[in-house]
């Protein structure tokens, strides 16, 4: 269920007080077209998966129009040349191409007391074209206050995700994270927080559970949201009712944003990052008669770029890297996601 995972991940505030959202693109796809972009990326490489904050100024051509209510609606197509389902340790070694819809609404509203709500529903469905039995659904409702003062913000977001694979439930997480975020010099900026996730597994109440984590990120601006990095850091501790499946993990982040003034006031973004993961699971998995051990890599590379004044097109590639001693946890893979968006 990593999509559902991304999906909260997407929604997430970057805490920035000039940057609007966090979203990534969304529209309305021509699959035509888009099957020609998708296959010529594939020569490159390919895939995609959780997405990287992408900061958005009031400014940007994608931002509302004055209404306090956001409709984003997106299309597309994805590849993937291995189907998983990361939260149950299942993959499958067949490629397949899938249609995916997106549906965004948030409302946000600023204060003058300088306190700022956002609330939001997410819908987003994906439909293989031969493997059916891997099409996911997720339902995301999030909530999000946030308290700006003149030297740091503090806030707080929470998430209810459900998410349903073949029509039928697979997982539902709470999510609730306060968060604490400032400027250490005029280029270097801390967002750090502290989540707690209660996860359960309708058909599999073995993997339920708790999960608690920190993590931070410093964000170096070399030109402002035109031009920066982040680098970040996390800790988590998941506890499940089986004990094999309990770990502790880090996860390295390194990502890289940039904004080219080709069209004008339609900015083409460019972003890249790499992720490292490490899992230390606690117990003996029966099924290998070991402890599992876990290291996970990521490496993405994501394009926006402006096609009409209100259409924005998304091309992005992912290569996944698990190395795990149990099988099925244990494989390379490759995405490639073409998207249009469109906010209303």
């Amino acid at each position: 269920m990593i999509e559902a995972m991304r999906k909260a991940r997407r929604r997430a505030d970057c805490g920035l007080p000039w940057i609007r959202r966090c979203g990534r693109p969304f529209g309305l796809m021509l699959l035509l077209g888009l099957s020609v972009v998708a296959s010529a990326a594939q020569n490159e490489a390919g895939e995609e998966d959780e997405t990287p904050p992408a900061a958005e100024s009031p400014g940007d051509a994608n931002a509302s129009s004055g209404w306090p209510v956001d409709f984003t609606l997106a299309a597309g197509l994805q590849y993937d040349d291995l189907v998983t389902v990361d939260e149950l340790d299942q993959s499958l070694d067949e490629g397949d191409m899938a249609a995916v819809l997106d549906l965004d609404v948030e409302y946000e509203k600023r204060f003058s007391q300088g306190t700022d709500l956002d609330v939001g529903y997410s819908l987003s469905q994906k439909s293989y074209f031969d493997l059916s039995e891997f099409d996911l659904q997720i339902h995301n409702l999030s909530l999000g206050v946030k308290q700006n003062f003149e030297a740091f913000d503090v806030g707080v977001r929470s998430y209810a995700v459900h998410a349903r694979l073949d029509n039928e439930e697979l997982l539902s997480f709470q999510h609730v994270s306060p968060y604490f975020t400032t400027f250490l010099s005029d280029r270097l900026y801390l967002r750090a927080g502290y989540y707690y996730r209660n996860k359960e597994f309708p058909d599999n109440p073995a993997r339920d559970g708790d999960v608690h984590a920190g993590d931070a990120d410093f964000y170096y601006f070399l030109d402002g949201t035109r031009n920066y990095f982040v680098v970040g850091y996390a800790f988590e501790r998941e506890s499940t009712v089986a004990d094999e499946f309990d770990f502790d993990g880090q996860r390295i982040d390194v990502r890289w944003s940039r904004r080219f003034d080709w069209y004008g006031d339609r900015p083409v973004r460019v972003r890249l990052d790499w992720r490292l993961e490490q899992r230390d699971y606690g117990s003996v998995t029966p099924s290998i008669g070991a402890r599992r051990d876990e290291d996970r890599q990521r490496w993405r590379a994501r394009f926006d770029f402006p096609l009409t004044q209100s259409l924005t097109g998304l091309l992005t590639y992912q290569h996944r890297s698990h190395d795990s001693n149990l099988a099925s946890a244990d494989y390379d893979d490759n995405r490639i996601e073409a998207q249009i968006e469109m906010i209303f």
